[in-house]
C-alpha cells in the first residue's frame, strides 16, 4: 500500500510541499489551504499516524531528509523531527545548518535542552550570520535561569538583527528580575547602543504603557539615527498618529519621496490620509488616498475603508 493510500484521508490536513510529496498526495487531492486549524485530536491521530510511517518510510535523499526536518519542525511536530532524526542516522546532520536549527529547535520543544543545545550551537557555527540559533539559545538558557548566557547569546542576536522582537522581550524580562525599578532605561540604553527601534518601542512600554507621546518621542529617536526599514516607519507613523502629532506624518511621507528618494509603503500614505482627515484638510488626504490606491501590494479593503471615511468626512 502506498502513503497516498495510507494518508488519503489526510489531504484536509494543513501541510507544507514537502511533507504533501512525502506523503504521495498530490496537488489536486490537496485541501488542506482550505480548512480551518485541526483539532487537537485531529493534530495528536496525524502526528501518531506520520511516527508510524516514517519507520517503514526512509525519505528519498538527504534534501527530501532535511526538507522533512526543516518542514515538520514549523509545523510543531516537534516529536515526529526526533523520530525521523533518529530513525534515519545515515543522513548528515553536523554539517547542515538547517538539520541542526530544525532538529535544534524540534529538541527543545521537546525540552530536551542538552541536546537542542548543542546542535543549536553547530547551526550558529556553520551560520554565524543567523539570528533563529542565537534566539533559541538565549530562550533555551534562560528557562534554564542562566541569565547572563542567555543575555550573552540574545547579544549575539541583535548582532546579526537588531530588531528582534522575541530578543529585546527576553532582554526586558530578565532586567526586571534583575531590577524592576531601572529595567526600562538600562533598556532605553541598550536600545541606543544597537539603534534598535524594537527596543525603543519595549523601553517605552515599560516606562509608561498609557503614554502614547513618549513612545514617539524614543521611536523619534530611531528615525534621527538613520533607520528608514518600512517595518520601522509604519511602527513609527502609528506611534505619532496616536501621539496626535499628525502633522509630522505627511512631512516624513514627502521626505522619503522628495528628499530621500526612496519608494513609500501604502501603509504610510494610509497613515498620511488618517492624519490629514484628522487635520481636516480633505484634499490633501484624498491626494494620500490615491497615491496608496496606485502601490503595489495594497490592502484594498483598507483603501475602500478609509475613502468611505473621507466622502463621509467631505460631506460635513
Amino acid at each position: 500500500m502506498s502513503a497516498s493510500d495510507n494518508f488519503a484521508n489526510w489531504s484536509h490536513f494543513p501541510m507544507g510541499p514537502q511533507l504533501r510529496r512525502y506523503l504521495g498526495i498530490t496537488e489536486s487531492e490537496y485541501t488542506g489551504h482550505q480548512t480551518d486549524r485541526p483539532s487537537d485530536e485531529e493534530h495528536s491521530l496525524f502526528r501518531h499516524e506520520l511516527e508510524h510511517l516514517i519507520s517503514k518510510q526512509a525519505p528519498a535523499d538527504q534534501k527530501e531528509f532535511v526538507d522533512l526536518l526543516e518542514e515538520l519542525t514549523a509545523m510543531g511536530l516537534s516529536s515526529v523531527v526526533v523520530k525521523l532524526a533518529d530513525t534515519y542516522p545515515q543522513y548528515a546532520l553536523d554539517s547542515d545548518f538547517r538539520a541542526c536549527l530544525a532538529l535544534g529547535s524540534a529538541l527543545m520543544m521537546e525540552s530536551e535542552l542538552d541536546e537542542a543545545i548543542v546542535l543549536l550551537r553547530q547551526a550558529h557555527a556553520l551560520a554565524p550570520m543567523e539570528a533563529a540559533p542565537c534566539a533559541n539559545l538565549a530562550a533555551i538558557y534562560y528557562a534554564l535561569e542562566q541569565d547572563q548566557e542567555a543575555l550573552q547569546w540574545a547579544d549575539a542576536g541583535l548582532q546579526v538583527d537588531a530588531n528582534n522582537v522575541r530578543l529585546w522581550e527576553l532582554i526586558a524580562s530578565i532586567y526586571l528580575i534583575e531590577d524592576k525599578a531601572t529595567a526600562a532605561d538600562r533598556l532605553r540604553s541598550k536600545a541606543e547602543q544597537c539603534h534598535a527601534y524594537a527596543g525603543y518601542s519595549l523601553a517605552a512600554e515599560l516606562m509608561d504603557p498609557n503614554d502614547k507621546l513618549l513612545k514617539a518621542q524614543l521611536l523619534e529617536e530611531a528615525y534621527s539615527a538613520g533607520i528608514r526599514d518600512d517595518e520601522f516607519l509604519i511602527e513609527y507613523t502609528a506611534a505619532l498618529g496616536l501621539a496626535q502629532q499628525f502633522e509630522k506624518i505627511p512631512q516624513l511621507v514627502w521626505r522619503l519621496e522628495h528628499m530621500e528618494k526612496k519608494a513609500v509603503h501604502w501603509k504610510l500614505y494610509v497613515h498620511a490620509a488618517q492624519a490629514y482627515l484628522a487635520l481636516d484638510q480633505n484634499e490633501q488626504a484624498q491626494q494620500m488616498i490615491r497615491l496608496a490606491e496606485n502601490t503595489p501590494g495594497v490592502s484594498a479593503s483598507v483603501v475602500h475603508d478609509l475613502s468611505q471615511v473621507y466622502e463621509s468626512q467631505a460631506l460635513h
